[in-house]
């Protein structure tokens, strides 16, 4: 499989983002025997040598730029030419405890960052997150301008300015005391403290987004989650209604909570509200048990519900290893995140270390909304007319994306840790690659697989293409039926319900373009 380059993706949209190309310079190298560009491409009024061979053009207007451009490309002796741009500097947060953080960068978000560092869409849209936890220290330093705002509420006025059944609820809820206001919790403030923690701004630490909208929801009982799940979806659902003039753009809540051996069919209202949440458009990062056990056979709540939309997360130590103290299963349990050696905000302006799947989930939370800042026009489309399709399209990048964990394989569905800036990628790819000049398979997951598995492709293939499925040494089983994935147009489906266990090599054929990866059949 190969896919394009990170690092040159993210120049790629580094200089569309936040660069400027000067549209009268022109950077050319010649080849050795011609290092001198006296004689040809005369239009320029001035040059400057910048290395051996290699000079700065500069042009009377953007014009004769154009035409010198198109004239020393065609040039043999001309190795390279390309216009000069202006770049912006990239820095990491300047928070004086980010140094602290490392889980950050082993997750993908200083690469991600350099993309986009969340808040709203590119379209100006802000993207919210639910957190449901014990409390919460809204007044914290770097929380406080971290919270969402309710615009249909006014603060302290004791009306329910909006008519949703909710007095002052401007921040959210606090189901426990049936109020607008929070009473302080360590666990609570610590959740949202990695999910959005204020970057960037000289204090403390920072969020997995800079730039956040923290719905916030104290909960002890089950009918606490599911009000609150209730009140979610009253809220995107007036979001989409209205076009964005009322309600909330919630697209993930965290779940840092559960019950231990219980199974979904134990809380079945608790557990459909996460298809409810799905349809619009709302995934849960869940954390999974905090101890050494198989989910899928003992059960543990939420975790083991089968939504769609529902992610859970187990715990990675400091060297990315499956915690000995952290819940596994192959079902149910979808990937790993680095929850041990956190740092993150306390109360009463504190900071300090957080560990447990308590802490895993938060940074699949806030990938998924650091994901939904993503500048792709396509996915952003999908986001405005299928939400629902959007996020599932967010949960596929996530699990198609992860980095190969030995510990994680068969203990989770996808084998592998979060990596948001592959993720990211994932997204990218898809809307950068216009006119391929070859077929690629981008992804093939899940791998190992035991039933369906989706090819990702870099452009979409036509009706007529074929996958051919060869054993590993040489035997043609025969050709496999695909089915589109609504999710993206490159994207494909395979049942291999029917196949026998072991290595396959799958040949997919798009006329004279072929792409091949390997896959285990479990």
């Amino acid at each position: 499989m190969r896919s394009v380059p990170l690092i040159s993706l993210l120049l790629l949209f580094a200089l569309q983002l936040s660069g400027q190309r000067i549209e009268t310079e022109l950077i050319c190298e010649w080849v050795p025997s011609n290092q001198q560009p006296a004689g040809r491409g005369k239009l320029y009024s001035g040059k400057r040598m910048l290395a051996k061979g290699v000079y700065l053009l500069v042009f009377a207007d953007s014009i004769a730029t154009a035409q010198a451009f198109d004239r020393l490309r065609a040039d043999p002796a001309v190795r390279n030419v390309q216009y000069n741009w202006q770049v912006s500097p990239r820095s990491l947060p300047d928070d004086p405890l980010y140094v602290q953080q490392s889980n950050l960068a082993r997750a993908g978000f200083e690469e991600a960052w350099e993309v986009t560092v969340g808040g709203s869409s590119p379209n100006g849209v802000p993207i919210v997150t639910a957190v449901l936890d014990g409390g919460f220290d809204v007044g914290h330093e770097d929380l406080r301008n971290s919270l969402w705002n309710n615009r249909s509420e006014v603060a302290g006025d004791g009306i329910d300015n909006d008519g949703n059944g909710f007095i002052d609820d401007v921040h959210g809820w606090n189901f426990v005391a049936n109020a607008g206001e929070y009473g302080s919790d360590t666990h609570g403030t610590q959740v949202a403290g990695l999910i959005g923690a204020e970057g960037d701004n000289g204090i403390g630490v920072a969020g997995t987004n800079w730039r956040s909208e923290l719905m916030l929801f104290s909960i002890t009982t089950v009918a606490d989650i599911v009000a609150a799940y209730e009140y979610v979806i009253s809220q995107k659902s007036l979001h989409l209604r209205t076009a964005g003039q009322m309600g909330a753009n919630v697209v993930v809540t965290n779940a840092s909570f559960g019950i231990e051996g219980a199974t979904c069919a134990d809380f079945p209202v608790w557990g459909g509200m996460y298809d409810k949440l799905g349809a619009v458009g709302v995934l849960t990062a869940a954390s999974a048990v905090n101890a050494a056990r198989d989910v899928d056979l003992a059960g543990d709540m939420p975790t083991d519900c089968p939504s769609e939309y529902l992610i859970g997360v187990t715990n990675l130590d400091q060297d990315d290893r499956l915690f000995s103290s952290a819940g596994f299963g192959s079902e149910h349990v979808d990937l790993g995140a680095p929850g041990e050696g956190s740092y993150t905000t306390r109360p009463n302006n504190r900071y300090g270390n957080f560990g447990s799947t308590s802490a895993a989930a938060p940074y699949v939370t806030g990938a998924v909304a650091l994901l939904y800042a993503t500048p792709c026009a396509s996915f952003q489309n999908l986001v405005a007319t299928d939400p629902s399709a959007a996020a599932l399209a967010i949960r596929q990048a996530i699990l198609a994306s992860v980095d190969a964990n030995p510990s994680l394989q068969f203990r989770s569905s996808s084998g592998g840790a979060l990596n948001v800036a592959a993720a990211q990628q994932f997204l990218l790819t898809r809307c950068v690659e216009e006119n391929p000049t070859e077929l690629i398979l981008q992804s093939v997951y899940p791998n190992p697989s035991s039933g369906r598995v989706n090819l990702i492709t870099n452009y979409p293939v036509p009706d007529g293409a074929q996958l051919e499925v060869i054993e590993i040494l040489g035997k043609e089983v025969g050709l496999s039926p695909m089915m589109r994935s609504a999710l993206f147009p490159a994207s494909l489906e395979v049942d291999l319900s029917d196949w026998p266990a072991g290595w396959y090599l799958l040949r997919l054929r798009d006329g004279d373009r072929t792409a091949t990866a390997t896959l285990l059949r479990q």
